[in-house]
């Protein structure tokens, strides 16, 4: 009986370790507007990076937020978009800056979207 036991609670404690690791990453509500900020910004020609994808798929992941977080998730996007659209030496510097800093960063927190990521980096 006690090997019985043994092997449940082992088999149970497997499982539950396979859930936590297949769960998508979440978000704080700071990260999730910044990942918005780098879409917008990778949805440029200038700055567009095949890690857009993921950072979609990683805020569409983490979609169950309050209006107000959602509002402003939007306005970086927007603003994202906006700043990549100018052709500044000093805003073009400041953005690849962000794009290869904080959105690499928030794309490596997601296990699919490591090997593009990787890709992209052997391109370069």
């Amino acid at each position: 009986m006690r090997f019985l036991t043994a092997t449940l609670t082992i088999a149970a404690a497997c499982a539950s370790a396979a859930v936590a690791v297949a769960a998508p990453a979440r978000l704080s509500d700071v990260q999730f507007i910044e990942a918005n900020r780098c879409i917008g910004i990778e949805s440029t020609k200038t700055f567009a990076s095949p890690d857009v994808d993921a950072l979609r798929k990683l805020v569409k992941d983490n979609y169950g937020r309050d209006s107000y977080i959602q509002d402003k998730a939007d306005q970086a996007r927007d603003d994202g978009q906006r700043d990549a659209s100018r052709s500044s030496a000093d805003v073009n510097q400041r953005i690849t800056a962000e794009r290869d800093g904080v959105c690499r960063a928030l794309v490596s927190t997601t296990t699919t979207a490591s090997t593009p990521s990787g890709a992209h980096n052997m391109m370069q």
